[in-house]
């Protein structure tokens, strides 16, 4: 069995009037589509509402409600074959709120999809504690994603390096801040998935343990206060899930050693980067592990994340 934890579309009227070149590849039929040609069995769909970007709370909410009945629409209409996640804005307050638990009792879906950023604010800010205690709640699995743009994109407007850089860039600082700022040691059942890899965290996270741990001795870059978490912070990365889109070898290689083949999940972000998805299940088949771990990351860790029977 195959399962894509990473796949979007958005909802038809969305997807009618892109500003994309008038075309827009997120739709249910096109993630049916390539799917099905390349084997997989599963897809985990969410909407990175993008298009909520300065928008006030109120229409932020209404389309957010928007969503949530489509993609539970799009559940019961292909059952086996679509987990629907919802999509809120963790500090948006008692409506997003109220929202996203309705999402999940009523409609089942199975996990809720956050940006790392949102109109400049961040997930660990004090405002989105009230989403933290409920995510841990209702036991369901968190996908941190990249907005469409954030901090710097000015110094980013060429050769599509927003896309490319600045959103792991966001995605590191947003998983980051989430460990520093004591996450984990006040929800530590929380069940957070990095996209991306995480952004570039695995490749920077030695240099955040020393931070950590040179106190006194490092006083030249600056304070480390408050004081909000007991280990080092590798010691939280490992508390974490990530998926696989990357397609770079040694840069899944990294993730692996840095926080376990049990703690990865296959994705592909196709759609809407369709053509990838055979390239996203082959470097995973791959790499040098063992059958067993190759197999909790193409489907076991996934099934397990969303509460689903393994197959068999």
């Amino acid at each position: 069995m195959i399962v894509n934890w990473h796949a979007h579309v958005i909802p038809p009227e969305k997807a009618a009037a892109p500003p994309w070149q008038g075309r827009c590849p997120m739709t249910i039929e096109n993630l049916l589509r390539i799917h099905e040609a390349a084997g997989v069995d599963l897809a985990v769909v969410s909407n990175t509402i993008h298009y909520l970007k300065g928008l006030p709370d109120d229409v932020s909410l209404r389309e957010i409600q928007r969503w949530d009945e489509y993609v539970a629409q799009l559940q019961r209409d292909h059952p086996g074959r679509v987990v629907g996640f919802a999509s809120t804005v963790p500090g948006g307050g008692d409506g997003f709120l109220k929202e996203l638990e309705r999402a999940v009792h009523e409609y089942g879906l199975r996990g809720v999809l956050i940006n790392s950023s949102h109109n400049g604010a961040y997930p660990d800010e004090d405002e989105a504690r009230g989403f933290f205690e409920l995510v841990t709640a209702l036991d369901i699995p968190v996908l941190v994603h990249a907005p469409a743009y954030s901090f710097g994109e000015e110094c980013m407007r060429m050769y599509r390096l927003v896309s490319s850089v600045g959103r792991a860039a966001d995605e590191t600082l947003s998983l980051a801040r989430l460990i520093v700022r004591g996450t984990w040691e006040q929800f530590p059942t929380l069940k957070l998935v990095g996209a991306h890899l995480g952004g570039g965290i695995c490749e920077v996270i030695g240099r955040m343990n020393y931070a950590y741990e040179l106190q006194d001795e490092a006083f030249f870059l600056g304070p480390y206060e408050p004081m909000l978490i007991q280990h080092p912070p590798g010691h939280y990365l490992k508390m974490m899930y990530m998926d696989t889109v990357s397609y770079h070898e040694p840069a899944l290689m990294c993730a692996l050693q840095t926080i376990g083949a049990d703690h990865l999940v296959l994705g592909a972000d196709a759609p809407p980067l369709w053509p990838l998805l055979p390239r996203a299940r082959k470097l995973v088949e791959d790499l040098p592990i063992s059958q067993h771990d190759r197999d909790g990351i193409l489907y076991r860790n996934a099934l397990e994340l969303l509460k689903l029977p393994l197959p068999g």
